[in-house]
């Protein structure tokens, strides 16, 4: 979990460890902590170079030794916060980048209608696929518990975040078998906040396949079980689903969950503004 983290700023497993043993044993020469760790000097010089050019490292001379001296490991933090940053006004260079990219190649023309994906990466990497568009509202039928098995949690709370963020709203179909426990995941949670509403299915109305409508698209999505999805590229078929979702949308049933089980995640929501 941790190197996780240490990974998304760029900094490599044996790095990280230099760092916690640096913060466990305190300001120290270069010799005395290869001794400590087991390790070649010259190995260990190399990872504390790597850490001093990140930022969570500093040096000092005393009676004149080299002394490397870890930061705070809140530093970690303010660390991400430069990296998001970063990446954001990276985003903003890409928007402008992109179509000219697409009309220079012909992407417009050559674009697959459909595209096939496999195993969990795969399912992630397709399910953020509308995030490349800002302002729609979505349809969804959506067989959820199935859903949260095939990726994760975690991956689903920024999933949402990140929709909201796009101003992508959300009208969701749950199977009755799918539904799941708002308090248990209040990523799921519904109202203008959330820019989501959701309705449960009539009894007898079950799949644990799911679809996601969007923009000129349709995303369908597997179980666990079987693991893969696909995104087909075609007006006729959202036209035809759209249709059906309706249907079905208004034999439904809304859910009301209780305002504290959703306040985790917006508690979260908010405090990145």
């Amino acid at each position: 979990m941790i190197q996780d983290m240490f990974e998304t700023l760029g900094i490599k497993e044996e790095e990280s460890k230099t760092y916690i043993s640096l913060l466990e044993k305190g300001p120290s020469a270069a010799g005395d902590l290869a001794k400590s760790m087991g390790l070649p000097r010259p190995t260990l010089y190399g990872y504390l170079e790597r850490l001093c050019a990140v930022g969570l490292v500093t040096q000092s001379m005393r009676r004149g030794v080299k002394i490397f001296v870890p930061e705070p490991a809140d530093k970690i933090r303010v660390l991400y916060k430069r990296k998001i940053e970063d990446l954001k006004a990276r985003e903003k260079t890409l928007d402008s980048i992109i179509p000219t990219l697409e009309k220079k190649a012909g992407l417009s023309l050559m674009r697959p209608r459909m595209q096939f994906f496999e195993g969990r990466d795969g399912m992630e990497t397709a399910l953020q696929d509308h995030l490349a568009y800002e302002g729609l509202t979505m349809l969804a039928f959506w067989s959820i518990k199935a859903a949260i098995e095939a990726t994760s949690e975690d991956f689903w709370w920024y999933l949402n975040k990140e929709r909201i963020k796009k101003d992508m709203s959300l009208k969701g179909i749950w199977p009755p078998e799918q539904a799941v426990d708002v308090k248990r995941y209040p990523f799921m949670g519904v109202g203008p906040e959330f820019k989501r509403e959701i309705r449960v299915a009539p009894e007898g109305i079950e799949s644990s396949m799911g679809y996601w409508i969007y923009a000129n698209k349709v995303f369908f999505a597997s179980s666990r079980a079987e693991s893969f999805c696909f995104i087909i590229e075609s007006s006729e078929l959202v036209q035809m689903m759209s249709n059906q979702h309706r249907v079905i949308w208004d034999l439904s049933t809304p859910i009301t969950p209780a305002a504290a089980d959703m306040k985790p995640f917006l508690d979260d929501l908010y405090a990145e503004d």
